[in-house]
């Protein structure tokens, strides 16, 4: 009998542990959203982390203010190439997976850490603007669900530092230390 017991402890151990469910080992795509479009790659890196790499292009606006009362303020919006590096922790991995709710293709609930250089040169040269490169480090809260096999939807938000790179002979007068929000919804394929 106790050898019964051992086995059968064993076996459940056994199988507990085989249906544990994990990232993918390798995911890569495209994703378009309201401020942005860019590709991806992400690579496990232990059961629940996965490691992002980004390239992509932003939205950006910038204000030209006048001190002039009789001239208005002029608002320019511009394209910016941006490269980000993002460790995410998929934590609902597992929750999902208890309530039989899709995983496929890291389908779940993440937390994660977004460092991310913005260039500073523009998409379509235009003279009257002159953007600065920044660096942003932004804590993330969000979700990614897959749909119709290879498509996927992510919502996330998060609110972090951005360190704007910039000389002072080129004649800008921006602050170096920025607070950066960020808050996207984004739809997208896995290849």
């Amino acid at each position: 009998m106790k050898n019964f017991i051992v086995i059968s402890f064993v076996l459940i151990s056994f199988l507990s542990k085989a249906q544990e469910v994990s990232v993918e080992k390798k995911l890569y795509g495209a994703q378009l959203g309201l401020v942005s479009s860019s590709f991806y790659y992400e690579t496990k890196l232990q059961r629940k982390i996965a490691l992002r790499t980004e390239v992509g292009l932003a939205l950006m606006g910038t204000t030209v203010e006048s001190n002039d009362p009789a001239i208005k303020d002029k608002t320019d919006y511009f394209f910016l190439p941006y490269l980000s590096l993002e460790p995410r922790w998929y934590f609902g991995l597992d929750r999902r997976n208890r309530l039989k709710r899709n995983t496929y293709n890291n389908s779940s609930d993440f937390i994660s850490l977004n460092t991310s250089f913005i260039s500073g040169k523009t998409l379509f040269e235009n003279n009257n603007l002159n953007p600065v490169s920044a660096v942003t480090i932004i804590p993330k809260y969000g979700m990614r669900r897959v749909f119709a096999k290879n498509f996927n939807y992510e919502f996330f938000t998060g609110v972090g530092y951005q360190y704007n790179i910039f000389s002072s002979e080129k004649g800008c007068n921006c602050n170096h230390n920025e607070v950066a929000i960020d808050l996207q919804i984004r739809i997208g394929y896995d290849f």
